[in-house]
């Protein structure tokens, strides 16, 4: 279920928007190979990991006509682009504005592929702003294109939809090792060892790399001349009843303003709640665990929906996750 809803005020249908059709617009690959957090050392996976995969080789998501299609909805949805102190130009909440993008965000077989390759149960994310994202290339080339940093939801796709081949600088990078590790080290001013900064090599447009962004350490480099760079980032809630997933108040709050980001937090507690109700009763309503033990699990839940409602009352900007220079 891709939870797009009613869109903002304000949000108008793009005039150049095509329907997605997996039979024209997906050419799914499979990776050459995943690599797991373990192989980064005992601590890569720290105690919020949500399944044992860090990162995968590019993969091909998108056929000729696909890529063609979303670089078209991709230049047309850059009128909307804004920036702030980590990412000098972006769009959020773009599967609002496109049947193209709602498409291939939600399509089954993008599902399976996907939930296959993370090891973990991918679901849209409620926080349809969080769904698509797209960066463009900064106007002023002296700024990152995204900062360091560790991602405020479970799993994404950094999709390319510009070709990466003619680019100069502006590559997608990440770090061999705990996002706690490689943060210290920037906090300090040491920087990241360069022999622990992998940057994969994208065949052309249309290839991706899937991560548990909130466990690697990414960023997007400069572009050394200017270019047209254009990535798309696709982002999946975790359901796992008995686990957090990362997805936070915080973030939204910062990058999509109050009136946003508290209708889409409502729906993601809303959706995480009813996923542990459900399981709680399929799975502890059998008369074998103790009645405080029920009891406890059920106001569990609500505080988590009590406290969802409490940040109504609160007057929060919210901050931004990113690490060393700019940050």
């Amino acid at each position: 279920m891709t939870e797009t809803l009613t869109a903002p005020p304000g949000y108008d249908v793009l005039g150049g928007d095509v329907p997605w059709d997996p039979k024209r617009h997906l050419a799914l690959e499979t990776p050459a190979h995943v690599t797991l957090l373990d192989e980064w050392g005992p601590d890569a996976a720290g105690p919020t990991a949500l399944s044992p995969v860090a990162i995968t080789a590019p993969f091909r998501l998108l056929s000729d006509e696909g890529v063609a299609t979303l670089q078209a909805i991709c230049s047309e949805l850059e009128r909307y682009a804004v920036g702030d102190e980590r990412i000098p130009k972006k769009v959020r909440g773009s599967i609002y504005r496109s049947e193209f993008l709602r498409g291939m965000y939600g399509d089954p077989a993008v599902l399976a592929f996907l939930r296959e390759m993370a090891q973990a149960p991918l679901e849209p994310h409620p926080i349809s702003h969080h769904a698509i994202h797209i960066n463009y290339a900064p106007d002023d080339l002296s700024r990152n294109v995204d900062q360091w940093h560790r991602d405020a939801i479970s799993f994404d796709y950094v999709l390319m939809v510009s070709d990466p081949r003619p680019m100069r600088g502006g590559r997608f990078e990440y770090f061999l090792g705990a996002v706690e590790a490689g943060r210290d080290l920037l906090a300090a001013d040491a920087g990241l060892p360069p022999d622990r900064v992998v940057s994969p090599e994208f065949p052309g447009p249309g290839w991706a790399v899937l991560q548990q962004g909130h466990r690697v350490l990414h960023r997007a480099a400069r572009l050394e001349e200017r270019y047209p760079r254009t990535t798309l980032v696709g982002s999946y809630w975790t359901a796992l009843a008995e686990r957090e997933d990362p997805t936070d108040l915080q973030t939204t709050l910062r990058v999509d303003g109050r009136e946003i980001a508290l209708v889409e937090w409502s729906r993601f507690q809303a959706r995480v709640a009813a996923h542990r109700l459900e399981h709680f009763a399929a799975s502890k309503t059998d008369f074998a665990h103790p009645l405080d033990e029920l009891q406890s699990e059920l106001r569990s839940i609500a505080a988590r929906l009590e406290e969802a409602a409490d940040a109504f009352d609160r007057q929060e900007e919210g901050r931004l996750i990113s690490f060393g220079e700019g940050s």
